[in-house]
Order: C-alpha cells, then sequence, then structure tokens
C-alpha cells in the first residue's frame, strides 16, 4: 500500500488543488526579481476541458483535479469525478477540439519524453507478454520489481509537467503499475487463504479498492458468494494492458 500512496503522490504533484494553495505577501522589491517565474508550474488546473466520454458524451467544465484514475471537473457549478477508463479524449483551452471517440488528448509529447518513455514501456511490454503463456509467482514479483523501478524514474522527473498529453501518459503508466501491484497482492492473498483459489469482496483493502474502483471485474470474477482471485488477477492485468495500450497512441500522436 505505501507504494500506492506513493505514486498518488507524485501524480498530485502534477496538478495541486486551488484550495491548498495560500495567499503569500508579494515580496518586497529588492527580493522580487528573485523569485522565480511562474512559467514553469504545471497551468492546466483552471483550465477549461472538454471530455468525450467512450459512449460519445460531450462535457465541459473547469479542470479541479487529475490522478491515474479519474478527472474532476466543475460544471454548472456542480463537481463531479469521471473516471478515466470512460474517457475517449481530454482537450483543453486553446486546442482544437477532439473528434468524436478519439482517443488522442490534445497536444503532441515532447521528443525526450518519448524517448524517456521506450524505457517504462519496455518492461510493461516484456512482462504483458510474458503473462501469456502464464508466468509463476517469484517470476512476477521480479519483473513487477524492474518495472517499477524504471517507471518510478520516469514518473518522478514528468511529475510536474504542463503538457496535457504528457499529464495522461504519466497518469496512465502510474495506473498501470498500480493495476500490476494490485494484482501481485491479490495474487498473495490466494496462498492459504483457501483450497479453491477463492477470496471474499472484503478479503484485504487492495481487493475492496479494486472492486471499487474496477466494477465491472465483479461479474466476472464472481465465484458462488465469493470471488476467483485468477479471474481478478486477469481482470487487473487486462486494466493495465488497456492503459499502457492508450499512452502508446498518447505518444505516437503526430508531433
Amino acid at each position: 500500500m505505501k507504494l500506492i500512496v506513493a505514486l498518488l503522490t507524485v501524480l498530485c504533484l502534477t496538478v495541486v488543488p486551488a484550495s491548498s494553495q495560500k495567499r503569500k505577501k508579494p515580496p518586497s522589491r529588492s527580493r522580487a526579481a528573485a523569485q522565480p517565474s511562474d512559467s514553469s508550474k504545471p497551468r492546466m488546473l483552471g483550465s477549461t476541458v472538454v471530455i468525450i466520454t467512450k459512449n460519445g458524451d460531450r462535457i465541459t467544465g473547469e479542470l479541479l483535479d487529475l490522478t491515474a484514475y479519474s478527472v474532476r471537473i466543475k460544471a454548472d457549478n456542480l463537481e463531479s469525478s469521471i473516471a478515466l477508463d470512460t474517457v475517449a479524449s481530454l482537450s483543453f483551452t486553446g486546442s482544437a477540439a477532439p473528434e468524436e471517440r478519439s482517443e488522442r488528448p490534445n497536444g503532441p509529447v515532447r521528443p525526450e519524453f518519448a524517448r524517456d518513455a521506450d524505457l517504462p514501456l519496455g518492461f510493461f511490454q516484456t512482462l504483458a507478454l510474458s503473462l501469456k503463456p502464464g508466468v509463476d509467482y517469484t517470476e512476477y514479483g521480479r519483473q513487477l520489481t524492474e518495472l517499477r523501478r524504471a517507471t518510478e524514474r520516469f514518473l518522478s522527473k514528468y511529475s510536474s509537467t504542463d503538457n496535457p498529453a504528457e499529464s495522461r501518459v504519466v497518469s496512465l503508466l502510474a495506473g498501470a503499475l498500480i493495476d500490476y501491484t494490485w494484482a501481485r497482492a491479490v495474487w498473495t492473498l490466494k496462498f492459504g487463504r483457501s483450497s479453491d483459489g477463492t477470496i471474499s469482496d472484503n478479503e484485504s483493502p487492495v481487493v475492496t479498492d479494486t472492486l471499487a474502483l474496477y466494477p465491472d471485474l465483479r461479474g466476472p470474477a464472481t465465484a458462488g458468494p465469493r470471488l476467483s482471485a485468477e479471474k481478478l488477477i486477469a481482470g487487473l492485468w487486462r486494466k493495465a494492458s488497456e492503459k499502457t495500450d492508450l499512452a502508446k497512441k498518447v505518444i505516437s500522436s503526430p508531433r
């Protein structure tokens, strides 16, 4: 769970809620020139965002927060959170409106960002391919450790980007890493808990959080009054793969 908190902390650096920013007295003239420009700080918060959902709905509002899981906006004086899994595209004020059902956020990523993303994406691909023929618990843990190291370095370097497309990639890769981490935690729960490989929906906070974030995984994983740990793990792997595939599409958008 410490890893999850750490990842979300990294993501929060990209979007600091306005309520947490306290007003400070303006610096004296003698020190004003020494103050750094605000141009280096993220500028997405407070901007107008246009969201196209996967079912074709178009939503416009003020961006309040963006995490690995959801985007929070204010529209018509009401705040709402939209799960990123249901979002087809995001665009911000000043950019061309996205086409219906487009999966490419506004703006290209920088060449440097794309090059740096190759390393963690390579580890994501290696892990995903190893899952197809089957992988044992120990080997999965080893590959996850390598993936985590590469991804956390990338997230740390680009956590404060103000490029909407880059921010989306950062969120997607952080979310995918959490999915794979939760999958290993669920895998651990199988050992010694039951003889049939099932777990309860309140077995641990990881299971509870997984079902809260991905309610669509409950149906396929249901095994009588309990859940199939194997199917829940497979569902988390699929969610991670969907995020990395979308991250690749964002990065490969025309420059």
